[in-house]
């Protein structure tokens, strides 16, 4: 068994391709071809499993994993926290329940999969690491109360107060103060800082951020500001001034209901929803909440109507085209807690928790 420790828990370089190496104590291989339950738990270095084998494979890992899987088990279950690449080619059932960062999925067998998955450009990993920059987060500002507000008022002269027509909340401010490893020399402290600003690069959009100890939250961030660099011999420290310019927290997982029950949504703040009605069938309807929403006209054989509500507002579309005119124009919003729904087999909502 080949094994490498530098002796650091966090990742030592970032290569060009913004590869990184694990500096956990071990890397390891299993290569399983037994006909028997196999249950591998708390590995917390690279691994590269080869399965062949024909029986229920139980598998917790904490980093990155190759995982082959050939085997015609009924069910695998695979818990993962890091980077995962997953070929399939067994004939069983499986479940991915808690896979937390990017994960390439690969899957010619023939069974019934269920993949619960959060991905994220960026993650922080249970070593409180920023992935894929390698450097450890000292401190972050998550624990923000609420976001800042724009109240919209109006002043009129002889009267006492003012007109209060609403208030909005402004854009979240998310800072990271984080800290690289020691041991670079100074020409290696400036690569290191170009390849940090190729991720931070704004250009390119918002980014998807998640902690791997509350994975149900995904925060979607922006590098806004400027960065001033505490310099030292043979590492740096920084803060990372993010900006969300949606000031609210997504759920990281699409829920589904399909018929009549209940909506959860464990957020702090109302969510949007999104109902298709497959036809074939002729003036839907569905109740949510106690609102009636309905559709006059015939919704043909393999063809969707998909209805979006974004708090009030929202669109219809059947086939792809703008189906408003044959709608009642209630657009629900789902709000925290639990919300009944009557509907059809035929009806499929989906939704994502939302807090402030």
């Amino acid at each position: 068994m080949a094994k490498y420790n530098s002796g650091r828990i966090f990742n030592r370089r970032i290569a060009d391709n913004g590869a990184t190496y694990n500096s956990a104590p071990f890397i390891i291989a299993i290569f399983d071809s037994g006909y028997c339950l196999d249950n591998i738990s708390n590995i917390v270095s690279d691994i590269f499993q080869t399965d062949a084998a024909k029986a229920l494979d139980s598998v917790t890992l904490t980093s990155s994993i190759t995982l082959n899987d050939q085997s015609d088990s009924t069910i695998d279950s695979v818990s993962i926290l890091s980077n995962v690449d997953v070929p399939d080619t067994g004939f069983g059932k499986d479940s991915s329940p808690s896979i937390k960062v990017s994960v390439p999925i690969h899957d010619s067998g023939i069974g019934i999969d269920k993949n619960n998955i959060a991905g994220a450009f960026f993650v922080i990993d249970s070593n409180n690491v920023l992935q894929p920059l390698g450097v450890l987060v000292l401190r972050d500002s998550r624990l923000e109360l609420l976001p800042s507000t724009r109240d919209n008022t109006e002043e009129i002269p002889g009267m006492h107060g003012e007109f209060d027509f609403g208030t909005e909340f402004n854009a979240r401010a998310f800072d990271l103060h984080v800290a690289t490893d020691e041991g670079y020399a100074p020409l290696e402290k400036a690569h290191l800082q170009r390849l940090f600003a190729k991720y931070l690069d704004p250009t390119k959009g918002a980014k998807t951020l998640i902690f791997s100890d509350d994975i149900e939250k995904t925060y979607v961030v922006k590098y806004s500001g400027k960065i001033d660099i505490t310099q030292y011999p043979s590492w740096f420290e920084f803060t990372l001034p993010f900006k969300m310019s949606n000031p609210f927290i997504t759920g990281s997982f699409e829920k589904i209901l399909t018929g009549s029950g209940t909506l959860v949504n464990n957020g702090t703040f109302e969510t949007s929803l999104t109902i298709e009605i497959t036809g074939p069938i002729t003036n839907p309807s569905l109740t949510v909440g106690g609102y009636l929403l309905s559709y006059t006209g015939t919704i043909p054989s393999g063809q969707t109507l998909v209805i979006n509500s974004n708090g009030g507002t929202g669109t219809v579309k059947l086939g792809g085209v703008n189906a408003m005119s044959g709608y009642n124009g209630i657009f629900p919003s789902l709000q925290p807690g639990n919300t009944n729904v009557t509907a059809g087999s035929n009806v499929t909502i989906r939704w994502k928790d939302k807090w402030l």
